[in-house]
């Protein structure tokens, strides 16, 4: 997975190091905690929302917290991503989000769907090894 910057990175494994040794490969949580790590405002605001182990209570986060309209969409895109829990259309991603916010959207959907392994090498920087 290709990390934005080197924050990214590091508030990513902050993020994973929070997650079970059992859950650790888990692609729904690793894709929630890579748009997490994108920016501190959604880990403020996402994470009192998520027990690694019971689930995502994205209704009520939804329901308790103040998203800017790009917070929202990100925070769309890691709720499909986890299970799929809430209406998010395409043109939304392209629409609400900055290229940066575009490129964490999609970087996330690729590593959710990929069939490769977290672990396989890349050539590329700032990705999980």
């Amino acid at each position: 997975m290709k990390f934005l910057n080197m924050e990214q990175h590091k508030n990513f494994w902050k993020i994973k190091d929070q997650i079970p040794a059992e859950y650790k490969g888990d692609k729904e949580l690793l894709s929630l905690a890579y748009i997490m790590a994108s920016s501190e405002e959604l880990n403020k605001k996402m994470g009192p929302y998520i027990n690694w182990v019971n689930g995502f209570d994205y209704e009520k986060m939804f329901a308790n917290e103040s998203f800017s309209a790009s917070e929202k969409t990100l925070a769309k895109v890691a709720v499909v991503l986890y299970d799929n829990g809430v209406n998010l259309e395409f043109v939304e991603v392209f629409s609400e989000l900055d290229p940066q916010g575009k490129e964490v959207a999609l970087m996330a959907a690729n590593y959710r769907y990929d069939k490769k392994d977290i672990y396989d090498p890349t050539n590329e920087s700032f990705h999980i090894n």
